[in-house]
């Protein structure tokens, strides 16, 4: 995912992405990576139709896209 985002970044445009496993993202040095705190396969909410977790982590993506720093690996605290 990091070197796709680099290519999509290298085009002017900010990205950023929610992984689960950082120590394995930092190799393909993503522009911007947010740590989910949910477990594989459940990346934006720990429960299924949990709507409101779902809405605050894509809105917790999209505000890191638009303000994170370059490089920047962020942990997303709920």
């Amino acid at each position: 995912m990091g070197l796709i985002q680099r290519e999509i970044e290298s085009r002017g445009i900010r990205t950023a992405s929610m992984m689960h496993l950082p120590n394995v993202a930092e190799k393909a040095r993503p522009p911007r990576m947010l740590e989910t705190p949910f477990a594989l396969g459940h990346t934006f909410a720990g429960q299924a139709f949990d709507l409101e977790t779902e809405r605050q982590g894509l809105t917790a993506l999209l505000d890191f896209a638009i303000h994170g720093g370059a490089e920047e690996l962020k942990k997303w605290e709920i």
